[in-house]
């Protein structure tokens, strides 16, 4: 049976998941993807073999050419796993509600704890401002910030509602922070921050970070970063804000953005 993870594996990467898009259209041979890629035809080949081996991708004979499209039973198997997400998601949201209501009952009132809201601005456009801080993290992302058990290799945000924000490290394992709950480039993205006060990545904790980009120039783009929902974490809401909000953390995070941002 087709494993719904390697298929989220092999769409971690960048060109794989455009070949994915391309072929979405349509089926392509090697040749015909490789001249709108910017990868060789060895390469877009290899590309293509762990597409098809994770279940995404089918090949067919057409003459002397060998096509390649995307296989709708293999998408299917990615969309109930996806969906199944958003379901346990839901659930987690709803089980919190009922705690919450039980909980008021008792109260009376329950305090919801303030946003963490910061901002800067870059001298690049929103497109690439935006490109920077989503598909360019690792290359300012502050190094000591992961609760891996070994230094990143690449921090990786999968560019699709649904879509993981997840770090792989040098040893080969990986740390999930969370997930893609609205892609709108060059504009915003939403994703959210799933770790806890004890620094593991909890599946039932779901906190949003939303990021805004707007133009303020031809060549000029301000930042906002929104880290909010913050009573997700529940007894630990209060401190959690607390580091947050110190200048090592978001304050910090952005100013690594920026240095890189710089043209």
């Amino acid at each position: 049976m087709t494993n719904a993870t390697a298929m989220l594996t092999a769409l971690g990467d960048p060109t794989r998941q455009a070949i994915v898009d391309r072929l979405s259209h349509g089926p392509l041979a090697v040749g015909e993807l490789a001249e709108v890629l910017p990868v060789s035809r060895p390469a877009v080949s290899q590309h293509l073999k762990v597409l098809k081996d994770a279940g995404l991708v089918v090949s067919r004979q057409d003459g002397t050419r060998r096509l390649y499209q995307v296989d709708p039973a293999g998408i299917a198997v990615l969309r109930r796993h996806l969906d199944g997400f958003w379901e346990r998601s839901l659930a987690a949201f709803q089980e919190r509600a009922r705690s919450s209501r039980e909980l008021g009952k008792e109260q009376t009132m329950i305090e919801t704890v303030e946003a963490i809201r910061r901002e800067i601005v870059v001298d690049v456009a929103p497109a690439r401002a935006f490109d920077l801080f989503t598909e360019e993290m690792t290359s300012w992302w502050p190094s000591g910030h992961h609760i891996g058990s070994a230094p990143i290799e690449r921090i990786i945000i999968e560019p699709w509602v649904g879509g993981r924000w997840y770090t792989r490290h040098q040893d080969g394992s990986e740390t999930y922070t969370g997930f893609v709950t609205a892609w709108e480039p060059p504009g915003r993205f939403v994703v959210t921050w799933q770790i806890g006060a004890d620094w593991k990545y909890h599946t039932d904790l779901v906190t949003t970070v939303e990021v805004r980009f707007t133009p303020e120039g031809e060549d000029r783009t301000r930042v906002r970063l929104e880290h909010r929902d913050l009573d997700g974490f529940g007894a630990d809401a209060a401190d959690m804000r607390r580091t947050f909000a110190e200048p090592g953390a978001w304050t910090a995070t952005l100013a690594a953005y920026a240095k890189v941002a710089r043209p």
